[in-house]
């Protein structure tokens, strides 16, 4: 099983994360800045994730909301065949959200702090998950869920 967390920085996937990876008894796959981030990198986890349960702290979603196109190691084409793929291994995607306010008293408790206005991530995210061919579940990390 694939369980996707997508998300401003400071939203709570980390946390989300080691929560589902103890209840599923998953691992843990954190997409950063550092890691390969194209095509293959995330089939490989897609296929991976087929016979392991794993949980993706960020996936390939991120880069349509923080990078420009010409930055992206992904096009809109890859990302739904990636998004076929994990339909087919049954993936879960959970938007992870948090009032503005509070993803900035976190970011700032962590000394961090983002390139661009939370609000405008926050909208990109509604904007790329919209877009998406996969059920998106909505976790407020203050308490609510929704389905889109």
């Amino acid at each position: 099983m694939l369980v996707v967390l997508e998300g401003c920085d400071g939203a709570g996937k980390s946390t989300l994360a080691e929560f589902l990876a103890k209840l599923l008894n998953a691992d843990i796959v954190h997409c950063t800045a550092e890691t390969p981030n194209n095509y293959g990198f995330f089939y490989n986890i897609i296929d991976i994730a087929k016979t392991k349960n794993i949980i993706a702290d960020r996936f390939c979603y991120g880069q349509f909301v923080y990078q420009e196109k010409e930055d992206r190691k992904l096009s809109k084409a890859d990302l739904r065949v990636l998004e076929t793929h994990m339909l087919e291994a049954d993936g879960k995607v959970i938007l992870v959200t948090a009032p503005e306010d509070v993803i900035l008293a976190r970011l700032a408790s962590r000394g961090e702090t983002t390139h661009m206005p939370v609000k405008d991530i926050l909208s990109r995210f509604e904007k790329v998950m919209s877009k998406s061919i996969l059920p998106v579940m909505r976790y407020d990390t203050l308490g609510t869920i929704t389905n889109q």
